[in-house]
């Protein structure tokens, strides 16, 4: 059956070429040209995606000082005590899921705390504008700090919510 199946498209697009060679050819160069586009697009957005979180992630391969076990120390206090905070100084690329460099002590400072309690479970909620670069942004900040410090997956839940004002990474005691 799929042996008949193909000759029969390429005889029905030959068919339609013959009948209106111009907008067939038309529609053809334009989805070919809007393609390659994209794919150019996507390729340099992958690139600085890349780029970036390179610099991150040799930031956080750093061992911990004191200073971040310090800040690691006054967070766990603060998380006992209110059982949600805001986390401050992590920032991302505007309206993506790319943390900027600025982000590295804030981390270091919840990768601390992970570590120190191994038995603290936490959930990451992310505000943003639209919903999907939220849930993104908390499954960035969990991916960094599973992969720069070692902590379980399972200790860590995401959560992402549209907010129209205010974008910020709140972590909550579970």
């Amino acid at each position: 059956m799929l042996r008949y199946l193909r000759p029969a498209a390429l005889l029905l697009g030959s068919v339609a070429l013959i009948a209106d060679p111009d907008t067939a050819g038309a529609q053809f160069g334009r989805r070919l040209k809007d393609a390659v586009k994209y794919n150019a697009e996507s390729r340099a957005i992958h690139e600085v995606v890349v780029a970036q979180n390179k610099v991150i992630d040799a930031a956080l391969s750093a061992d911990l000082s004191s200073g971040d076990d310090a800040a690691g120390g006054k967070l766990y206090t603060d998380l006992s005590n209110a059982g949600r905070l805001t986390v401050e100084g992590v920032t991302f690329e505007p309206g993506t899921a790319t943390m900027t460099e600025g982000s590295v002590a804030s981390l270091k400072a919840i990768g601390s705390m992970l570590k120190s309690h191994a038995d603290l479970k936490a959930r990451l909620e992310a505000y943003a504008p639209e919903k999907p670069v939220a849930m993104a942004r908390a499954d960035a900040v969990k991916q960094s700090l599973v992969k720069a410090y070692a902590i379980d997956e399972s200790r860590l839940e995401t959560a992402g919510y549209s907010a129209k004002t205010g974008e910020r990474l709140d972590l909550v005691q579970q």
